[in-house]
Order: C-alpha cells, then structure tokens, then sequence
C-alpha cells in the first residue's frame, strides 16, 4: 500500500497522536473517514457520467451513420428514375400497369383521413363522461360558536 510498511505506519500515528492529542484525533478520523467517503462516492459517479456519455456517443454515432445510410437511400431512389438505365439507343418500353380489381376502394386522402379521426375523436369525447362535473364537492362542516 504506497510503500507504508507496519514501522511507518506506527510512527505516523505516534506523530499525529503527539501533534493532535488524543481528544482531537477520533474526530479527525471520523472527519478523514468522511471525506474519503464523499470522494470516493463522487469518482463513483464521474466514472458512471463518462460510461453514460461514451454509451450516448455510440448510440449518437449509430443513429447518424442510420440517418446517412437513409439519406443515401433516399436520393438513390430519388435519382434512379431520372438517370436512365438502359442506353438511349434501346428504349425499354414500360409494361402497362395492371388496372385495380374492381372491388378494391380507393386509397382516402390525408384530408379524409384527418377528418375521421376528428370525428372519431369528437365522438368519443361525447361518450366519455366528464369526471369534473360527475364528483360531487365534499360537505362543509361549519364549527360551532
């Protein structure tokens, strides 16, 4: 331990014992002890603050290199119909598309969406019963005079 044998350890305490007295030296061990306490309590959590932070980076890292793989992605698809990927001397010509089946409703549009969940949702609050109107205040108590 730091190269302190038993001898040094002796004569430490003889000299701390001689410069402190002997009533002074239980509190300062109790106030050493202490402190080493907190200091070792604060490293602790040093140690645990820069395991969260390298822990965030990494996933900071991951979800940018996630967000550059999708921004790849996107402006290649974005692009691919543009470029052609045939030679302009053989011209592909492109299949027609199958028409829908005949029973298959067609796609509603945002507006249409969004319109039905408000009425959904104004339904629904029509149904639920108002908690602030349905409990009933507690009685006053008057003190008699």
């Amino acid at each position: 331990m730091f190269g302190i044998g038993m001898p040094e350890f002796i004569l430490i305490a003889v000299v701390a014992l001689i410069v402190f007295g002997p009533k002074k030296l239980p509190e300062l061990a109790k106030s050493m002890g202490r402190a080493m306490r907190e200091f070792r309590k604060a490293t602790s959590e040093l140690k645990e603050t820069m395991q969260v932070d390298s822990e965030l980076s990494e996933v900071k890292k991951a979800f940018t290199e996630l967000q550059s793989e999708v921004n790849a992605t996107v402006n290649k698809e974005a692009a691919g119909p543009e470029s052609p990927a045939a030679p302009l001397s053989a011209p592909t010509p492109d299949p027609a598309p199958a028409p829908p089946p005949a029973d298959a409703a067609p796609e509603p549009s945002s507006a249409q969406k969004l319109e039905e969940l408000k009425k959904a949702f104004d339904a629904w609050s029509a149904a639920k019963p108002d908690t602030a109107e349905s409990v009933d205040p507690p009685p006053q108590t008057t003190k008699p005079a």
